[in-house]
C-alpha cells in the first residue's frame, strides 16, 4: 500500500495546501512534516504539544533532547499499534513502518489537532488540512448529497469524522487510523466513560481546582499571553497564570463604535469592556485592546474560510483571525478559555428543562430548508437527515437507566455538545490563531479535567444555583466578586448595523452574478428576501448564539467563495 502524509501545510493561502516541510521517503511511503524522525524502515512525525514527553522519553530511554517525533517513533517500537494510548496532550502523530507495511495515524483525545485522510484502492493519504489533499490530487473536490446535508443541515458543524467532501474524512478525537497490508480500520483508543461520582461537594471543588492548576502548570513553560474577555473562563485562567507568571500579557478585542451600538439581549446581557478593565486592574496584566472595523471583518471572510478549509462562522471567524494577527505581533502562544462552557455547562441549553428532541444550537431547520432550491430540497430531505443523525447520536450518547432521568438527559446533551458543537469552536480557535502564527492553548479542554467534570452530577455543576457554579466555587478565592458572578456572555461580535449593511451589499453582488455557483443549490429569491429583511436574529437563527442575520449572509457568501476557489463539483 502507498502512504502519503503532508503535515504541516501552508493553508493560509487561498486554496492553499502547499507543502512547506521536509520530505522523507521510504519505499512506497512519503512523510512531509516539520518534526520528523526515522530509524531503519520506520519514520514518525508529531504535531502539537506532547504533554508527557519527559516521562515518555525517560521510560523509552530516548537520548537527551529527543524530539517529539523521536519519542513517538520509540513508542511505536515499544508498543506497536497501541502507541497512541501512551501519547498525552493535544498531539497528532503518525508512524509509517515500511518494513511491516504499517501506518498508525492518531488524533489526540480531545480533538484539538486536526487530522484529515482519504483512502483509495491501494493508497492512503493524510494531512492537517483538507486543501493539502486536494492540492496534491489525492482527493477530488466532489461534494455529494451527504456533503450538502452537512453543509445546510448541520453547518458549520459536521458529523464526527465527516467533511463536506465525498473523498475526505476527518479522524475523530481519541481515534487512530491503522493500515496494515492494504487493509485499514479506525480504532478508538480513548473515550470518556460514564462513572458514578462518589466525592462530596468540598472534595469535588478541591479536585477541580487541582486539575485546573495542573492544566495551567503544563503550559507555563511556554510563557503564554492570554485572551481576556472579562468572562469567567478567560478571567479565571488569567488569575491562575498570574499566580506563577509576572508580567502576564493580556489581549482583548472590541469593535468600532461598539459602545454606541451595543444592545443588551438574552444572549449578550452586558458589554465586555467594563469587565476587561476590572480584570486588568485586579491582576495587573500588561493589556492591549484590538479594535476592529466592520469593513475589515467583511474583507477577511475569504481568508478565514481558507484557513478552515470550509465555510465557517462568518465574521465570528474573521474577527478572531484579525485579533490573532494583532497578538502575533507580540506573542507566539496565547491562552484561550475555549471549551469552558461545554465542560462546565455554561450554554443556555444546559439550563433548559425542555425534552431533548434536536440539536439546540442548529437554529431553525425551517429556515435551512427554505433556502434550498426546490429540486435540491427534494433530494436532500434535510429534515429526515437531521432527525436521523440526532437520534443515532442521542441514542449512542445516552448513559442509560443507571442515572436519574434529569441527569441522564443532561449527560446525553453534554456528549452531543462534545461531538457537534465543541469541535466547530475548536477548529475555529486552532485555524484562526495558528493561521496567523499564534499557537492557541486551551487548558479547559485538558482531557483529565474534562473526564472528571463530565462525571460530576449536574446538581454539583450548578452549585449555588448559577450556571458553571462548580467552576466558580473552584476559583472563588482568585476573582473579585463582580467577575466571579458575571453571567455567561459569548464571544464578542460586532453590534454595528453597518456590518449588516456591508453583508447586504456583498450578498446583493452575488445575486447579480450569473456565474455564482451558490445558486445551483440555493433559491435566489429566498436569499433576496433575507437581504431585504431587517435581518432580525430571532427571524434568521442559523447556528449557536452568534450566527444569525448578517452572519447567515456571511455563511452563504463563504459557501460561494469555497465552491469557486476549490472548483467544487456537485454530485447529486
Amino acid at each position: 500500500m502507498v502512504y502519503f502524509g503532508v503535515y504541516h501545510s501552508d493553508y493560509s493561502r487561498p486554496a492553499g495546501g502547499a507543502c512547506d516541510a521536509p520530505c522523507i521517503t521510504k519505499g512506497r511511503m512519503t512523510l512531509c512534516s516539520r518534526d520528523v524522525a526515522s530509524e531503519g524502515g520506520v519514520m514518525a512525525m508529531v504535531r502539537g504539544r506532547l504533554r508527557n514527553r519527559a516521562a515518555l522519553a525517560s521510560q523509552l530511554d530516548c537520548p537527551k533532547g529527543a524530539s517529539d517525533a523521536r519519542i513517538a517513533l520509540s513508542a511505536y517500537l515499544r508498543w506497536g499499534e497501541a502507541c497512541p494510548e501512551h501519547l498525552e496532550g493535544p498531539v497528532a502523530a503518525c508512524v509509517m513502518d515500511a518494513d511491516a507495511d504499517v501506518l498508525v495515524l492518531s488524533r489526540d483525545r480531545m480533538g484539538e489537532q486536526p487530522v484529515f485522510y482519504t483512502l483509495k484502492n491501494d493508497w492512503a493519504a493524510f494531512s492537517d488540512h483538507p486543501d493539502s489533499l486536494l492540492k496534491s490530487a489525492r482527493a477530488e473536490p466532489v461534494v455529494d448529497a451527504d456533503g450538502l446535508r452537512e453543509l445546510f443541515g448541520l453547518g458549520p458543524a459536521r458529523r464526527p469524522g465527516r467533511t463536506l467532501y465525498r473523498d475526505i474524512r476527518q479522524l475523530e478525537s481519541g481515534c487512530a487510523l491503522i493500515a496494515r497490508g492494504g487493509k485499514t480500520r479506525v480504532k478508538r483508543y480513548y473515550r470518556i466513560e460514564d462513572r458514578e461520582h462518589a466525592e462530596d461537594e468540598a472534595s469535588t471543588v478541591r479536585r477541580v481546582r487541582e486539575l485546573l492548576e495542573q492544566a495551567v502548570a503544563d503550559i507555563l513553560p511556554l510563557r503564554p499571553a492570554v485572551m481576556l474577555s472579562g468572562g469567567l473562563d478567560s478571567t479565571a485562567l488569567t488569575a491562575l497564570l498570574c499566580e506563577h507568571m509576572s508580567p502576564v500579557r493580556s489581549f482583548s478585542v472590541d469593535y468600532q463604535d461598539n459602545a454606541r451600538d451595543f444592545r443588551a439581549n438574552a444572549f449578550r446581557p452586558e458589554a465586555d469592556a467594563p469587565y476587561v478593565l476590572e480584570a486588568v486592574r485586579a491582576f495587573g496584566t500588561q493589556h492591549r485592546v484590538t479594535t476592529l472595523e466592520q469593513g475589515s471583518l467583511a474583507r477577511a471572510l475569504g481568508r478565514a474560510m481558507s484557513l478552515r478549509g470550509f465555510p465557517g462562522m462568518a465574521d465570528i471567524d474573521s474577527s478572531l483571525m484579525l485579533f490573532a494577527g494583532e497578538i502575533a505581533r507580540i506573542d507566539r502562544c496565547v491562552v484561550s478559555g475555549e471549551c469552558g462552557d461545554e465542560v462546565f455547562g455554561g450554554y443556555p441549553w444546559f439550563k433548559s428543562d425542555a425534552p431533548l428532541t434536536g440539536f439546540p444550537w442548529s437554529g431553525s431547520l425551517e429556515l435551512r430548508e427554505s433556502l434550498l432550491a426546490e429540486d435540491v430540497r427534494g433530494k436532500l430531505k434535510l429534515r429526515d437527515f437531521v432527525g436521523d443523525v440526532f437520534e443515532a447520536h442521542r441514542s449512542a450518547a445516552d448513559p442509560g437507566n443507571a442515572f436519574p432521568p434529569e441527569e441522564r438527559r443532561l449527560r446525553t446533551m453534554q456528549r452531543l455538545c462534545f461531538e457537534f458543537f465543541m469541535p466547530n469552536l475548536q477548529e475555529r480557535a486552532v485555524r484562526m490563531c495558528e493561521g496567523m502564527g499564534v499557537q492557541v492553548l486551551t487548558p479547559l479542554c485538558d482531557d483529565r479535567l474534562v473526564e472528571y467534570v463530565y462525571n460530576v452530577p449536574w446538581n454539583m455543576k450548578r452549585m449555588g444555583g448559577q450556571e458553571k457554579g462548580l467552576f466558580r466555587a473552584a476559583v472563588k478565592d482568585l476573582l473579585p466578586e463582580k467577575l466571579l458572578r458575571r453571567v455567561k456572555s459569548p464571544y464578542p461580535k460586532t453590534c454595528s448595523p453597518y456590518f449588516a449593511q456591508i453583508m447586504r451589499q456583498m450578498t446583493g453582488s452575488l445575486l447579480e452574478d450569473a456565474r455564482a455557483p451558490l445558486f445551483e443549490l440555493v433559491d435566489s429569491n429566498a436569499v433576496r428576501r433575507i437581504v431585504e429583511s431587517e435581518l432580525d436574529p430571532v427571524a434568521t437563527p442559523w447556528f449557536g448564539q452568534l450566527m444569525a442575520g448578517a452572519q447567515l449572509l456571511g455563511y452563504l457568501w463563504q459557501i460561494n467563495r469555497w465552491m469557486v476557489e476549490r472548483n467544487v463539483t456537485i454530485a447529486l
